[in-house]
């Protein structure tokens, strides 16, 4: 079975998310640390935007986030952004 594109967007977004949040962001140059967040951030909106426009894989998502293990919960996923930006 071929895996659905969006699922696999999902997963790269979790995997960017957990790269971001390891720990060792404490060495980088400011720069890179920088550039890291604005990843981060762009990851979780996506993988948000992901989630929130299709219920339909719901299922295939929450697998596919058990699977990953990611250094994220599945609430800040789930959470819809509000107008004003929050988190």
């Amino acid at each position: 079975m071929t895996p659905n594109p969006l699922v696999a967007e999902f997963v790269k977004c979790l995997g960017t998310i957990s790269h971001s949040r390891a720990g060792w962001d404490y060495q980088l140059p400011p720069a890179q640390r920088a550039l890291e967040d604005r990843q981060e951030k762009d990851a979780l909106g996506r993988a948000r935007s992901i989630w929130s426009e299709n219920p339909d894989l719901h299922d295939d998502l929450r697998s596919a986030f058990k699977a990953a293990s990611p250094l994220a919960t599945m609430r800040e996923i789930e959470k819809v952004p509000t107008a004003s930006g929050g988190r």
